[in-house]
């Protein structure tokens, strides 16, 4: 730990914007002065996210939350022990508001920590905020100063990107017995809970991927479309999620939305691509909501 703690940020980013993943090409363009906050908030979601799907004993999971609620209070006094804590509170803590977030972000984990069923849009938008909303509203303002615009960008990015999550994790989700979209939009498809923890894609499950791939791509056009030109080289990091989110659902639909049985990935050669590109048309206030 003590050489870990020596280097805060080069400790976050191995962890959660390693070589090769998709954090990594998503924050590889964004502006270097702002890279750290990033790192150090991923890093966060990494280990949270951690927390729920590593360890199985849930006393020993919960009593995991509550010691990374204490440091995250010792990070806001400065007196932060863990790396990424430490990161926390050189880069993103300084700003106001950005504390509350970050419990949003531990609220997220309970959830994960506890699952309730999704009845309904309402419930779904609170996981969603909690789980990539809260983040993204610090990733898209690292420095504080957002204004309405930005607010509103980063509600809509959350959103579509915690439904292309949701989508491209369901069978493996499912699996595991975490049903994460919700009854209400199965009740629609004439599906149960049940029929998703089947091995085999169904007709009506995959009438139901098709449908909401359809609606998550008119997220991302909404996202994209609340972003003025101007405002686009501020914001290559979120650009590059949501391109990064399309191609994704490209290789879905690719699959025939077999999900239950297939995640196809994006290799590190297309996300590379992709971000660059993203973030060359973003510098120039060139992405088009369409």
């Amino acid at each position: 730990m003590s050489n870990a703690s020596a280097h805060p940020i080069e400790f976050c980013r191995q962890l959660a914007a390693k070589p090769g993943s998709a954090n990594h090409y998503a924050t590889l363009y964004m502006p270097a002065a702002e890279q750290p906050a990033a790192w150090a908030v991923l890093a966060l979601r990494h280990e949270l996210n951690e927390v729920g799907t590593r360890i199985a004993e849930p006393s020993v999971a919960q009593a995991r939350l509550d010691w990374w609620q204490a440091e995250l209070h010792a990070a806001a006094q400065g007196q932060a022990q863990h790396p990424i804590a430490q990161a926390l509170s050189q880069y993103v803590l300084q700003h106001p508001g950005h504390d509350a977030l970050l419990d949003e972000l531990l609220s997220g984990a309970q959830v994960r920590l506890h699952p309730a069923r999704i009845e309904n849009a309402s419930d779904f938008a609170l996981m969603s905020y909690r789980q990539d909303t809260a983040a993204w509203l610090i990733l898209t303002d690292i420095s504080g100063q957002a204004g309405r615009t930005e607010r509103d960008f980063a509600h809509a990015l959350g959103s579509a990107l915690t439904w292309t999550r949701v989508l491209h994790f369901v069978g493996r989700d499912a699996a595991q017995g975490e049903i994460w979209i919700p009854q209400q939009t199965l009740q629609h498809h004439a599906l149960s809970s049940t029929d998703l923890m089947q091995p085999r894609t169904t007709e009506r499950a995959r009438a139901m991927f098709a449908e909401l791939g359809q609606h998550i791509r008119q997220h991302i056009q909404h996202a994209r479309s609340l972003l003025p030109a101007v405002k686009q080289p501020e914001q290559i990091m979120a650009l590059v999620s949501l391109a990064h989110a399309e191609a994704v659902l490209d290789a879905m639909q690719g699959e025939n939305w077999n999900l239950l049985e297939r995640r196809p990935e994006l290799t590190p050669l297309r996300m590379v691509w992709i971000a660059w590109r993203t973030a060359r048309k973003a510098r120039r206030g060139k992405i088009s909501s369409t």
